[in-house]
């Protein structure tokens, strides 16, 4: 299919429903279903603690990377991002895993005490913002808010494409309906970011006792919106190919996805080092504890492979236009970088929890992963079922633009 400065909406439509949803569906249902199946005999077969740890550090993994395709799509309606006309869907659709997320979270009130430290170690110091019922009333709150104001958004913006999908008939929005759509973005923005910082200091700072960082907030929300930019990186090249986009994702797109793909890895780096260096310089032991334990002795290795996984390799590997627009090797980086930030779940959250162990990453770990990632696509292609995956309108202005 090749693009020209005038694509007809009716065939923009046409391809919106071209996304393989059934096989999305019915491919996650399948690992879902055999990783859960997995997990459960574990469980039972006495690696009951291993099994909630693993569960526990891929919900977060997924939960950030679900939050952050639907923040990628907010934040270009806040740039005015024109160049995403055809990419905007495809992160919005992760709004779909974010109902069962919540549902999911709540699940691990039934392994709260292989996942919490301060189950064992209560700190009175914190009265009771630090109890289970609060613990887990507060933080289902907001991730509960924050799928609400998510499907709010994507719901705004989908409006218009369905009644042009249902007419026939081209939809454009007129001013109010875009500051409508701009409004519900912004507020989404700003509660991801205030909410998902009070969820990684909850879930994730709280468990390594009495540790202390003002930043790790937004190292967590920022590292998820990277897995969300390099999951919409592999996501958008597979889709050129089974939803004949051919050059309507144009080479010129993909570079520019690439370009967020590699600065948000250099912001990531930005983040590690300001929260490392403020904890080397001031050397106060509730605070170095937590990284030199990562970084030396037998979770060393780990530590390494993050840093090397989400930063150098990336960093190095999209230097220069070329390697951003070679879909293969874009691909690989994209790979690369994922796997390097579910390792870094991994990483900030098992150690804090295992009691002293080393690293062990085997079968518990990958079933999680199965089990949860198949939950993640199941719920997308849950979504393209019923929603079209390319909006005309959006795309529409986007090849007007860069053909312009």
């Amino acid at each position: 299919m090749s693009s020209t400065t005038a694509v007809p909406r009716a065939e923009l439509a046409r391809v919106a429903r071209q996304f393989p949803a059934g096989a999305f569906r019915a491919g996650g249902l399948v690992a879902a279903i055999l990783g859960g199946a997995l997990l459960f005999l574990l469980a039972i077969n006495g690696h009951a603690e291993r099994v909630w740890q693993a569960y526990f550090f891929n919900l977060l993994f997924w939960w950030g990377l679900a939050t952050g395709g639907v923040i990628f799509a907010a934040t270009q309606k806040l740039a005015k991002g024109h160049w995403a006309g055809l990419v905007i869907r495809l992160g919005q659709a992760s709004v779909a895993f974010l109902p069962l997320g919540v549902l999911l979270f709540i699940g691990t009130w039934f392994g709260r005490e292989h996942l919490y430290s301060w189950l064992a170690e209560p700190r009175p110091d914190l009265g009771w913002w630090l109890t289970p019922t609060a613990f887990y009333v507060r933080n289902s709150a907001i991730l509960a808010l924050l799928t609400w104001l998510a499907w709010r958004f994507v719901h705004r913006d989908m409006k218009p494409d369905l009644a042009e999908i249902a007419s026939g008939k081209a939809a454009d929005l007129d001013p109010a309906e875009q500051g409508q759509i701009a409004s519900a973005a912004a507020i989404l923005v700003v509660a991801w970011a205030f909410g998902m910082s009070l969820v990684a200091f909850d879930l994730v700072t709280a468990q390594a006792h009495k540790w202390v960082s003002n930043l790790y907030g937004a190292f967590y929300f920022m590292g998820s919106f990277l897995s969300a930019l390099m999951w919409l990186a592999i996501l958008s090249l597979w889709m050129r190919r089974r939803m004949d986009l051919g050059e309507l994702y144009s080479t010129k797109q993909q570079h520019d996805l690439a370009k967020l793909c590699f600065g948000f890895t250099v912001f990531w780096a930005y983040l590690m080092f300001a929260q490392y260096l403020v904890i080397w310089y001031g050397n106060l032991p509730e605070e170095t504890y937590f990284i030199f334990y990562r970084l030396w002795a037998f979770w060393r290795p780990v530590g390494i492979a993050v840093f090397l996984m989400v930063f150098l390799i990336p960093f190095i590997g999209l230097l220069g236009v070329k390697p951003k627009r070679a879909p293969a090797w874009l691909s690989l980086m994209a790979v690369v970088s994922l796997a390097g930030i579910w390792l870094e779940r991994y990483l900030e959250i098992v150690p804090s929890i295992n009691h002293g162990a080393g690293p062990a990453l085997g079968l518990p770990e990958a079933a999680a992963a199965l089990c949860l990632g198949g939950v993640y696509a199941a719920a997308y292609g849950w979504f393209a079922e019923r929603y079209p995956m390319v909006s005309p309108r959006l795309a529409a202005d986007t090849l007007e633009r860069e053909h312009h």
